[in-house]
């Protein structure tokens, strides 16, 4: 059994620089674009860094961006199962600065309906609303057989209002933890301050993260608040894109170690803080975790 299965999209990131508007026939050089990849692989690539054993379950065919998940798989030792798709299944480009980003996508979400089973493990996270929709059927029977389920946020408007109409009604939440950043908070419960209460019929327990401000909410029962940890003094923030599925990489890999929450709470945003000082989300040295892994959750 693996400690953590991660399922979901795994992107490939376009980071779109700023740029004056360019007519039709011209072509406009820039100093740099940077590349990555990300979604699914944001968060398996930190709790791998920090010495969990993970396996990525995501959609994949035969493209060069899918050459590049199975070399990165196989580079920080993360075992891959993929889902058969169309080639490169999931592009996104990304807009972003030191403050915040947004994207426009293309994924191939419908392929998400050919997981039967999900492999067996301690803990299964999906990275986003849209995702866990699509796979209510594999996530209730690895429940069952006694994982821990977690979902993340990752905005989807029609799966937000969802959980703001049905999200306290449940006898018995489907998820174990739910994590939304302020803004989904917002558009789920329109009360950010509110929303663990008001989806406590989703999940179990229910965080909020607030960016620079850190992250506040219930886990295991546990009312909790924590302050964001700052880059190191040498680190510039760059980018946030991923810092939200670092938190959530973090938080699980102390969880799996045994981690008291407010132990866990602050190893995710440890966690989080290294991300924000490269362009994108993925873990590719995993030595910029080395000083967090084992039991630095105590610390």
């Amino acid at each position: 059994m693996t400690d953590l299965v991660v399922v979901g999209m795994a992107y490939f990131e376009v980071f779109v620089p700023p740029h004056r508007p360019v007519a039709p026939g011209e072509e406009l050089f820039v100093d740099r674009m940077h590349l990555a990849l990300g979604g699914a692989l944001n968060t398996a690539s930190v709790a791998a860094a920090l010495g969990s054993k993970v396996t990525l379950c995501v959609p994949m065919g035969h493209g060069i961006v899918d050459q590049a998940i199975e070399l990165l798989a196989a580079r920080l030792g993360i075992t891959l199962v993929p889902i058969p798709t169309r080639d490169n299944p999931a592009i996104s480009l990304v807009f972003s600065d030191a403050c915040d980003r947004s994207f426009v996508s293309s994924a191939d979400l419908a392929a998400l309906a050919g997981i039967e089973r999900l492999p067996s493990a301690r803990w299964i996270h999906v990275p986003g609303l849209e995702e866990a929709s699509r796979l209510t059927g594999p996530l209730a029977l690895a429940r069952s057989e006694g994982a821990r389920i977690s979902v993340s946020g990752s905005w989807s408007a029609t799966q937000l209002e969802r959980l703001a109409t049905c999200g306290n009604l449940a006898d018995a939440p489907p998820w174990d933890l739910l994590i939304l950043n302020e803004k989904e908070a917002l558009a789920a419960c329109g009360n950010i301050a509110e929303a663990p209460a008001l989806l406590a019929g989703t999940a179990h327990s229910v965080l909020v993260t607030l960016g620079e401000k850190g992250v506040f909410g219930v886990l295991d029962g546990a009312p909790l608040q924590a302050p964001a940890q700052a880059p190191a003094a040498s680190t510039s923030v760059l980018d946030s894109t991923g810092a939200g599925d670092a938190f959530c990489g973090g938080l699980i890999a102390a969880l799996l170690q045994g981690a008291t929450p407010s132990q866990a709470l602050r190893h995710g945003s440890r966690s989080a803080a290294r991300i924000l000082g490269q362009t994108g989300g993925v873990v590719n040295d995993a030595t910029i975790m080395e000083d967090l892994k084992g039991n630095a959750w105590k610390s």
